[in-house]
């Protein structure tokens, strides 16, 4: 909104941004235009229309039935009516935050039960149905597992609560994701020392205890098999399994014996073996035997070799091999 359409908006109910103090809603009173300055304007602030950032919240009483005046960029027109009392909107306001944070995750349980104390000062304050067990770490339906970053003498590694499992950050395998401030997840990598780094360069860091979330599907023995598989053999895999007519959906079998091998031959350097895929649908079915060769080189590159044969149970087949001893991208 410019200065010419703000003069029009005058005793108009506006959106004013505060930041992480939040977002309130209140009258236009007054538009300050001095030529060759940005404009501003004089709100009378009504309600809470957006919670600010929990350690703001003490600032809500500050704004309630008082006059502010901000810059021009912070008012903004709103897309609803808003016709609540002050303590109604703040009710509305936190409420709204709370069911994103338990819709996000449920790591989130001590920041939205500490907006509950904040928000029955105002009115009644509910969790949403069903309730927040805090006595479980996810949901059955979360698609995630959830740790948290420890350290031990000097080395960091994530521990999930529930089952107490354990993962060596250095080396982890899994994409991982860390939270921001609020509730947003970024895919990141490890980096070093409670650094990650995400997708564009930048580096983010974290601290003992934070959250990190894995997908499940990564520890679905299929997508760690293609982890594990250069990018023109992966190609070639996924395009020979299209082909025929399936997808993942259709895999009814994954013998992983390549992670088998990784996982306990601690000091090999040589790995050579047949991984068996299963994939079946409604009179199909389709059988692939990966046969693999890995030599692991300290001061060069790594020796790859991989052989998909694939039949399916009416007869048609194919064969298809990949090696980097020639080059990255050589596929035959």
């Amino acid at each position: 909104m410019n200065r010419n359409e703000a003069t029009k908006y005058k005793g108009s109910t506006v959106l004013v941004d505060k930041g992480i103090e939040g977002v309130f809603y209140g009258r236009l009173e007054e538009v300050f235009t001095p030529p060759k300055k940005t404009w501003s304007g004089k709100v009378f602030i009504l309600g809470l229309a957006k919670a600010p950032e929990l350690e703001a919240a003490d600032t809500i009483d500050e704004k309630k039935n008082v006059y502010v005046t901000v810059p021009g960029s912070k008012i903004h027109l709103p897309d609803m009516e808003w016709n609540l009392s002050f303590n109604e909107s703040v009710v509305q306001a936190i409420q709204s935050t709370i069911n994103e944070l338990f819709h996000t995750s449920n790591q989130q349980l001590q920041a939205a039960e500490k907006w509950q104390e904040i928000g029955l000062i105002y009115g009644d304050i509910s969790f949403p149905s069903p309730p927040i067990n805090k006595k479980e770490n996810q949901k059955d339906d979360d698609p995630y597992v959830y740790y948290q970053i420890q350290e031990k003498d000097g080395s960091l590694y994530l521990t999930e609560s529930v089952n107490g499992d354990k993962l060596d950050l250095d080396g982890c395998p899994f994409e991982l994701e860390i939270q921001k401030a609020g509730s947003t997840w970024i895919p990141v990598t490890y980096k070093q020392y409670y650094t990650f780094q995400d997708n564009k360069g930048k580096e983010h860091r974290a601290k003992k205890d934070n959250w990190v979330r894995i997908h499940k599907e990564q520890f679905q023995p299929f997508t760690i098999l293609l982890n594990e598989l250069e990018h023109p053999a992966r190609k070639s895999l996924l395009n020979r399994i299209r082909s025929f007519g399936f997808n993942q959906n259709n895999l009814v079998d994954c013998h992983n014996r390549l992670l088998y091998e990784l996982l306990q031959s601690e000091g090999t350097s040589s790995f050579k073996g047949v991984n068996f895929l299963t994939f079946r649908k409604p009179g199909k079915t389709l059988l692939i035997q990966h046969h693999y060769e890995r030599t692991l080189h300290t001061d060069s590159p790594d020796y790859v070799f991989d052989r998909f044969e694939c039949t399916t149970d009416n007869g048609e087949r194919s064969i298809s091999t990949y090696t980097n001893a020639y080059s990255k991208d050589h596929e035959s």
